[in-house]
């Protein structure tokens, strides 16, 4: 089993310089000033990777400290040491550069800044959160440099035109209708929805209530709540008294936890017992502890989870168990997946130059991943991303086998370590805030 705190040489974090360059090369440089006119940024990027030799070197934007209950960052580095050993890119290794974000805006946008002046940067892939994300798209995209994000479902992201950005995960429409076709799927037909009044709420909540007209369900109800007070189950107390007499076969709720579990409890309490179902964010292991058995059975959107059957899933589980001593969660699967269909592209390309990478991976085509294929759409989303389920059993996520599906039936007991979302395994939040809740 390999320490997870031992150091790999093709995974490197910057670091400010500690000395003046040496006179010998600053004399060099003077000499090379003088022979012709300076490359500008992305022309030296492109001549580096066209005619260098040493590493390709892919920046890596995520918040590290913030996030280190993930196993993200051990997910890309299994993937860049197997594509290493197998003869790297055009014979050169590939190396990740760290570079954290903080979860902030502003922090997020100098990484990106630092980035897209780093001539040896040919890509990037980052950043967790899309509230990050989305400002920090359009520095790389001025800068030339394709970026392939693991995380920011916000469908913001590829709707403004760029033309080098990959979203390599669903977005919260996609998760939204999944969630409408699963509901439909067994039969419910009145539902209603409990949101989170922020852009992930409401794009969720409003994604399901279309796919749900679509197939003719109806929606008996929907309420909001505010992302900035404190959760209380007693705050939803006259919600629930309302919706009692509306005989609903099912409860949508697109928000995070603590509100989320909060809301479930209060309909069992006064004895609503319709199926839950909820988005991404609420799969995580605070909404069990939550919720308690008040959320037994709730069936929440995932991107992957460590008890598919598919092939390339246990291949993917089973090396990682054997490097790391423990299962992967989402976020390594992500890391392993973001990496993996950058360098499928690499590998297509004449040379890597940035232009030519955005071109492998705007034309990859049903490349398998542990997440799901991956072909990208002329805006850079996947098509027909799948969305995994996970049902709430014995106070565990278990993977819901759909090609097994029957109403009802108790689901292959198969743990999940923790969410995306969660950040840390026991942490008090989903991963679109660093302190309780989302805010994407």
């Amino acid at each position: 089993m390999r320490d997870m705190n031992d150091v790999n040489p093709h995974i490197s974090h910057r670091h400010p310089m500690r000395s003046p360059a040496p006179r010998a090369a600053l004399a060099a440089a003077i000499v090379l000033a003088a022979c012709g006119p300076r490359r500008d940024v992305a022309e030296e990027r492109a001549y580096r990777a066209e005619h260098g030799t040493g590493d390709i070197v892919v920046g890596a934007a995520w918040p590290w400290k913030a996030r280190a209950g993930l196993l993200y960052g051990q997910g890309m580095e299994m993937a860049v040491d197997e594509v290493n050993a197998s003869g790297g890119i055009h014979g050169r290794h590939l190396r990740i550069l760290r570079e954290d974000d903080g979860e902030s805006v502003d922090e997020g946008s100098l990484v990106a800044q630092r980035l897209s002046k780093d001539p040896d940067v040919v890509a990037v892939i980052g950043h967790l959160q899309s509230y990050v994300t989305v400002p920090a798209a359009a520095v790389y995209d001025l800068a030339g440099i394709p970026l392939v994000s693991p995380a920011a479902t916000d469908p913001e992201l590829t709707g403004r035109g760029y033309r080098r950005v990959f979203r390599a995960t669903f977005t919260d429409a996609r998760v939204g209708r999944g969630m409408a076709d699963y509901a439909a799927a067994h039969g419910y037909r009145r539902v209603a929805i409990f949101y989170v009044r922020n852009p992930y709420g409401r794009g969720l909540a409003n994604a399901f209530e279309e796919r749900a007209a679509e197939l003719q369900m109806e929606i008996a109800a929907r309420q909001s709540y505010d992302p900035n007070a404190d959760a209380s189950q007693r705050g939803t107390e006259q919600i629930v008294a309302d919706w009692k007499g509306l005989n609903l076969d099912a409860v949508f709720i697109a928000g995070e936890a603590p509100q989320g579990p909060l809301f479930v409890a209060e309909l069992r309490r006064q004895g609503i017992r319709a199926p839950i179902l909820g988005g991404d964010a609420l799969g995580i292991p605070d909404a069990l502890r939550v919720g308690g058995s008040a959320v037994e059975g709730t069936v929440v959107a995932s991107a992957f989870h460590a008890g598919d059957v598919r092939p390339e899933v246990r291949r993917f589980v089973d090396a990682f168990r054997k490097r790391y001593g423990v299962q992967p969660d989402v976020g390594a699967a992500l890391g392993y997946d973001a990496v993996g269909v950058l360098a499928q592209a690499m590998r297509r390309t004449p040379t890597p130059t940035p232009e030519h990478i955005a071109a492998a991976l705007r034309s990859t085509h049903a490349w398998q991943g542990v997440t799901g294929p991956f072909t990208f759409d002329d805006h850079g989303d996947l098509v027909d991303k799948p969305v995994r389920k996970m049902v709430a059993h014995a106070g565990r996520w278990e993977y819901l086998d759909e090609s097994h599906g029957i109403p009802g039936a108790a689901p292959a007991a198969v743990p999940a370590r923790t969410s995306l979302r969660a950040g840390q395994p026991s942490g008090p939040g989903d991963a679109g805030r660093a302190a309780g809740g989302r805010t994407e």
